[in-house]
């Protein structure tokens, strides 16, 4: 999961509810102090939140980008679903679809999503039409199926064990909430304690079985001429770097990788992970 350094929201930013038809979903939003050029929803993870991309939201207002940062259903502060079989990666897409027509404001539009956010935002865009503001798609350290290696062995075993333990205990088996800053190490908990289990449940076994989609997703970038944009971490674990630039290749896209960082550039180097997406998306 994704950890940042602090979890103080920056002065440009707000807490939100948006209103979809599955129910409300919150997120940050970060607003520049003048004009604003255009807008991205940003998507987070399996056992993150909005709060992943706080030390984006500075640099990316600063630059004139409106920023929006999810927290997915029953994950974090959105409120889960009152049929726990509800939950699938097309219920997922679904409410990132439902978000853009919601931000969506005659500006140019931009989507990322973060590791499963990926998946989520792909399905978005697979599964209906998306607004005709929306100008670019950023995979954020994400494959193109599901996880492999250590990284699948970690969320098979969260599966197995959350079919009989809840959150709290299976965080007293496995801590996540370490970090020296004491504010961090309280918000990972209450985090981690306020998903709801069938939405992480829904998650992990999405990443396990999501199929390689990727000849489908380049096939509609290319209809409907929409550029697109591969980032990783050079020292990524979950799917390796080189698998997503192969990726990336496959899907006609740009690529970047940034150095001193792993699964999570977005927390891990903030300043080099901004300017790469700003070059992208206004360049």
């Amino acid at each position: 999961m994704s950890v940042p350094d602090s979890i103080a929201i920056p002065s440009c930013a707000r807490r939100t509810e948006l209103e979809v038809p599955a129910g409300p979903l919150v997120a940050l939003e970060g607003r520049p102090a003048g004009p604003v050029v255009s807008t991205v929803v940003l998507v987070p993870g399996f056992t993150g939140s909005k709060e992943d991309f706080l030390p984006l939201l500075d640099p990316l207002a600063a630059a004139g980008v409106r920023a929006v940062a999810l927290d997915l259903r029953g994950q974090h502060e959105s409120p889960g679903l009152m049929e726990p079989g509800g939950y699938s990666i097309e219920a997922f897409g679904a409410d990132v679809r439902a978000v853009l027509a919601l931000v969506a404001d005659g500006r140019p539009l931009h989507l990322l999503g973060h590791s499963f956010g990926g998946h989520a935002v792909r399905e978005a865009l697979l599964s209906g039409d998306a607004p005709s503001d929306l100008r670019s798609l950023t995979l954020l350290c994400s494959g193109p199926a599901g996880v492999i290696g250590a990284a699948r062995a970690r969320t098979e075993l969260f599966v197995a064990a959350s079919r009989d333990l809840t959150l709290q205990q299976i965080h007293e088996m496995e801590p996540v909430d370490r970090h020296p800053d004491p504010a961090v190490q309280a918000f990972l908990l209450k985090r981690w304690l306020a998903n709801d289990p069938a939405s992480m449940r829904a998650i992990a076994r999405s990443l396990l079985d999501e199929p390689d989609r990727t000849e489908e997703l380049r096939a509609l970038l290319v209809a409907a001429n929409l550029p697109c944009l591969v980032v990783t971490g050079v020292d990524e674990d979950v799917w390796p770097a080189e698998l997503q630039r192969t990726t990336a290749e496959r899907l006609g896209a740009r690529f970047a990788a940034i150095p001193d960082a792993g699964h999570s550039p977005n927390t891990q180097q903030p300043e080099a992970t901004a300017k790469v997406l700003l070059d992208f998306w206004l360049g």
